[in-house]
């Protein structure tokens, strides 16, 4: 996972990106699927592809 990777919590991805804690937590589970803008926006942030992300979730 990518936020282990740049060894970060939730909470600071969230206040980077603007994405809510809640949903980043939802996202890692797999309870909620991520809208495209916010996976750009991940992917952005960590410095990969959009298909590196989803990838990384299989």
């Amino acid at each position: 996972m990518e936020r282990f990777k740049k060894n970060m919590t939730q909470q600071e991805v969230s206040k980077a990106t603007g994405i809510s804690y809640s949903m980043l937590s939802k996202y890692e589970r797999n309870v909620a699927k991520p809208k495209e803008d916010n996976l750009k926006m991940l992917a952005e942030f960590y410095g990969i592809t959009v298909e590196e992300l989803t990838e990384d979730n299989r």
